[in-house]
């Protein structure tokens, strides 16, 4: 028959806790403890795997028993005979899981609702035709083209997307698309900024 212990480390993976706060939970159910003295002891800074040296009063009497001995640094530590708001490891668990949850949506969502978009350098823009197949439907000075593609970010903005700006390095796309044997025009530029993005959103979540 599975001990109590055992159950709990059970639930806990389940919820998806982790070890640090498991220990917590074990050392509540070994020790006797209340939440109340759980959350003392953790703003204490104590560390939950070595309260069975402290809790030892049964062979050692002249020690003051575990539960009664946080209760009593708490109060001289911090004035004040418990926590102004007790929250239970299982319940503190739940809440940064959700906000851990909460943030990977709003990333998701941050994501569905931007796009890269190629900026270029003004000295590089002759170089960019003169690589490019399909030079003919590129503007004819970086001037035109900077005033077109701050329209469309402008555009883009007030349907509530939002344009991430890649900086396209014009060395870097030609060894990009011959590494990938593509012609350079307005697929394969594309491509490469969302490459680019990628990678930087990666750099970002690390």
């Amino acid at each position: 028959m599975a001990s109590l212990k055992e159950n709990s480390r059970k639930m806990a993976r389940k919820a998806g806790m982790n070890d640090k706060l498991q220990s917590w939970i074990d050392a509540r159910i070994r020790h006797r403890l209340t939440h109340a003295q759980v959350q003392m002891a953790r703003e204490l800074g104590m560390n939950p795997k070595k309260f069975g040296k402290l809790d030892n009063s049964d062979q050692e009497r002249w020690k003051t028993p575990l539960p009664e001995y946080i209760e009593s640094l708490y109060l001289r530590r911090f004035n004040k005979e418990k926590p102004d708001v007790v929250l239970s490891i299982e319940d503190r668990a739940r809440l940064q899981k959700q906000k851990k949850d909460d943030r990977r949506e709003e990333k998701k969502m941050e994501k569905t609702m931007t796009i890269g978009g190629a900026w270029y350098l003004p000295e590089q823009w002759n170089k960019l035709k003169e690589i490019s197949v399909d030079r003919d439907d590129l503007e004819d000075t970086y001037e035109e083209w900077l005033a077109n593609a701050e329209q469309s970010v402008a555009k883009m903005s007030a349907a509530g997307v939002t344009v991430k700006k890649i900086m396209v390095e014009i060395a870097e796309l030609e060894a990009w698309c011959r590494a990938k044997n593509l012609k350079i025009n307005g697929k394969s530029r594309a491509e490469f900024v969302a490459n680019k993005m990628r990678e930087e959103d990666l750099k970002s979540e690390c």
